[in-house]
């Protein structure tokens, strides 16, 4: 997707969107604008915005580029079509009470989750063979293969596909590995058009998965692990200036821990 720092979380901004537009209609085209995954579906959704409400389109004009807010515009080499939320966000929950105590103590509850998780996937993914898929991407290969049995295939030549599902026709390639519907170029996962033609094909679909999803690649992610570190008492002794923290005024009250959530 876009870089981290100038995404826009789909779930910051929708609560923004409902508070000028509350009719449920609006929502639901906000939706359907932000999760469009071709251009095609992308306009008929802005079409029934400006329809319903024609100042929609200025207020979502003004959040800036398009590939920072709706999939269709994503970069495709990034793999990712998620758009609700970041990092950032599952992080500050992974933290719990951490996230109220002083800074050391904060940082070392960081240190220990994030060993923790590295040690358990590295020692889960060590068995894995580096030439097959990550379970979880084969569980979603299976799902879709149940899902495209809805479609049908039509062969229109050497690795092209014309498929039918419902009243919707689309075109799809497996030699470029695209899909009208633009899902398999989003996250490189087939979509359930390419499935039904791969299966056509009597071919597996796992393997048309991008390679981002390996075995091999997962375990590049986790090369190594973090060293624990003993208690603070058996620190080696080191001088260091002494830094007093600033004075601080306490506020009224007692201090929030909880996160102050909206309404819905």
């Amino acid at each position: 997707m876009t870089n981290c720092w100038e995404e826009i979380l789909l779930q910051h901004l929708s609560a923004n969107w409902k508070k000028k537009y509350s009719e449920p209609l609006m929502y639901a085209l906000f939706w359907r604008a932000a999760n469009a995954t071709s251009l095609f579906n992308f306009k008929k959704a802005m079409e029934a915005i400006d329809d319903a409400k024609p100042t929609a389109k200025e207020w979502l004009a003004d959040i800036g580029d398009q590939s920072r807010w709706t999939k269709y515009a994503f970069d495709p080499n990034v793999c990712c079509d998620e758009n609700k939320t970041s990092f950032f966000e599952s992080f500050n929950a992974t933290l719990g009470v951490d996230r109220c105590k002083l800074v050391l103590t904060l940082l070392e509850g960081i240190r220990r989750v994030t060993m923790v998780r590295m040690a358990i996937r590295k020692e889960k993914s060590e068995n894995w063979i580096d030439t097959d898929f990550c379970p979880n991407i084969v569980k979603i290969v299976k799902f879709l293969i149940l899902d495209s049995r809805t479609c049908k295939a039509f062969n229109s030549g050497v690795g092209f596909y014309e498929i039918k599902d419902g009243k919707s026709t689309l075109s799809m390639s497996l030699n470029d590995r695209t899909c009208i519907c633009n899902t398999w170029q989003l996250n490189g996962i087939p979509c359930k058009h390419a499935v039904r033609a791969i299966l056509h094909s009597s071919q597996d679909p796992i393997r048309f998965c991008s390679d981002w999803y390996s075995c091999k690649m997962y375990k590049q992610a986790y090369p190594s692990t973090i060293r624990f570190i003993p208690d603070l008492e058996n620190w080696p002794e080191m001088q260091f200036p002494l830094i007093k923290p600033p004075v601080m005024k306490r506020a009224i009250g007692r201090p929030a821990k909880n996160r102050k959530r909206d309404t819905d």
